[in-house]
């Protein structure tokens, strides 16, 4: 129990460093530095690195290694597909279960990240962002969604934020987050879900266009 233990600690270290980008995509991990890291058996690190592998956050190639997974462009595009799809789904089914103090917050939020763009707080306005849409996830009563959604962005998080550092990206998307957020205020799951529909494929278009800058 305890070497499972270890291992599933080690798992869950590496895990939130690939996620907050201390570790960049197509970085080697190298068993013995790791091992020596976390002061742990090879043995440990491999059986970590086999279960990051599982979850698709590295690559094992023979003779070579474990890497950080990196994703193609084409890659990227798919998955941002896949949340068009799997964000407006979530934010129909979570508007009629809206409470007036989560509309509230929402507002709150929103007022924030304007600040933020007259500051240009990039930063600040990327965890504003994902507070918003935090929100909206709670609320939905589709739990197997949601958690697919944020198991998804979690793999992805390295790519997540980048297109805020597009000039203007950041204007254009709290346009795009005050759209949605009237079309809830309204108690419009239609309309909320189109807004999210547009939100998600406007940032699609926006690494369609400048992947090969922001990478």
């Amino acid at each position: 129990m305890a070497k499972l233990n270890r291992t599933v600690t080690v798992y869950e270290q590496l895990k939130e460093k690939i996620e907050n980008g201390s570790y960049s995509p197509a970085e080697s991990l190298p068993e013995v530095e790791l091992a020596t890291e976390y002061d742990v058996s090879r043995n440990t690190i491999k059986k970590a690195l086999l279960m990051l592998e599982n979850d698709f956050y590295v690559t094992l190639e023979p003779n070579k290694g474990a890497k950080v997974r990196s994703y193609s462009k084409k890659e990227v595009l798919d998955y941002l597909q896949l949340r068009v799809e799997l964000e407006g789904f979530i934010v129909r089914l979570a508007v009629p279960q809206f409470s007036d103090e989560d509309i509230s917050r929402l507002e709150f939020i929103f007022q924030q990240m304007g600040v933020c763009c007259k500051n240009n707080d990039l930063l600040q306005y990327s965890a504003l962002n994902q507070q918003f849409h935090a929100i909206i996830y709670d609320v939905c009563p589709n739990r197997a969604a949601t958690d697919l959604l944020l198991r998804l962005k979690a793999q992805m998080r390295k790519y997540n934020g980048k297109t805020i550092l597009v000039p203007n990206r950041d204007t254009r998307s709290h346009m795009e987050h005050g759209a949605i957020l009237e079309a809830i205020k309204r108690r419009d799951p239609i309309q909320a879900e189109a807004k999210v529909r547009a939100h998600v494929e406007s940032v699609r278009q926006t690494f369609d266009d400048y992947f090969s800058l922001l990478f």
